[in-house]
């Protein structure tokens, strides 16, 4: 199978990695051109899981026209999935598909806005990975690997695809509704991810500290009303029970958690800001959700904007709001 994995990070250069080892002709495309030089130059190192690997890879920053890749692997971040899914459309052929296992909701439409509903699946999975630097991924973590189409069940293509993804080394399954557990992944992130990256903590450190579980709740709550308003069965029967349990045994470091640390834009639009629009959409009140979101958008502007200014910046902005008109509030 011929195969471009858009968004070479820790998640896609894991599967799109271990596809390779297993014999599929993998392009990777990818913006950070120091990650493409080095797997051009000495392969994808991917430690892990699956132990230390060298594999051989093509890497590039934009997919050549003529390309004709069987299948488009989303992995970008939700700010990036039209654009991913503008490169989708160079590198597929006539007969191919994409499919996205991005976090949030709204990438499947994103895609079929693009490409049109035949030419999109749809996936989600439980692996974790994290980049240690050019070239070089980690795959951390094992989990179920779920794919559909989007109107649920499966098909040929997806089943050729979990074959692949099992003679690959993964755990893979073609899940009966995958729309419901894309939601039901959604929900997850948003019960949790968030948290962590506001807070700093950990999911293990978070759930003992009684103010901060108290406010999972509150989220926790919002979110199961929003999901049963719009008539989505999660994967989990309590899904409260499941969530607590998970950040009590689990201190690894989320996906937006790492995302603030280093600096980066977090997905949190595609998450619990999301979650709001969806609220407001069946009228249904989420102001913790929608704090917290805010909350961490300050957050992600401390992070990303502030770090560099000195005393003489923070006078010089004073003199320059002395002198701005005051913007109008928010509604």
């Amino acid at each position: 199978m011929r195969v471009c994995v858009i968004g070479a990070g820790g998640m896609g250069s894991t599967f799109g990695g271990l596809l390779a080892r297993a014999g599929h002709d993998v392009t990777f495309v990818d913006t950070w051109v120091e990650h493409v030089a080095a797997v051009n130059a000495r392969g994808l190192r991917l430690d892990g899981v699956k132990g230390d690997l060298e594999i051989r890879a093509k890497a590039v920053t934009e997919p050549p026209r003529g390309l004709g890749a069987d299948l488009a692997m989303v992995w970008t971040d939700a700010n990036n999935t039209r654009r991913a899914a503008e490169t989708a459309v160079t590198a597929l052929a006539p007969d191919g598909f994409a499919i996205t296992l991005q976090n949030g909701i709204g990438n499947v439409e994103t895609l079929v806005e693009v490409l049109g509903k035949p030419r999109v699946a749809a996936g989600s999975s439980m692996c974790s990975a994290a980049m240690r630097g050019p070239g070089h991924a980690s795959f951390t973590h094992m989990g179920m690997t779920s794919v559909g189409e989007i109107d649920g069940g499966g098909s040929p293509r997806v089943e050729r695809l979990r074959a692949a993804l099992v003679e690959a080394g993964f755990e893979a399954r073609v899940h009966p509704d995958i729309m419901a557990l894309v939601w039901t992944k959604f929900a997850l992130n948003c019960a949790i991810n968030a948290l962590c990256a506001t807070t700093g903590l950990r999911a293990g450190e978070m759930a003992r500290v009684p103010a901060v579980d108290r406010l999972q709740d509150r989220v926790i709550d919002e979110i199961l009303a929003v999901t049963a308003a719009k008539g989505i069965a999660l994967d989990y029967p309590d899904f409260r029970a499941h969530v607590k349990a998970h950040c009590w045994k689990k201190y690894n470091r989320p996906s937006m958690l790492q995302h603030v640390e280093a600096g980066k834009r977090t997905e949190i639009d595609a998450l619990n800001a999301r979650l709001v629009e969806e609220g407001r959409r069946l009228d249904v009140p989420t102001p913790y959700n929608d704090a917290l979101a805010c909350l961490l958008k300050g957050v992600e502007h401390k992070r990303r904007e502030v770090p560099a200014r000195t005393e003489a910046d923070y006078a010089a902005l004073e003199a320059q709001a002395a002198r701005e008109p005051r913007l109008a509030p928010h509604s």
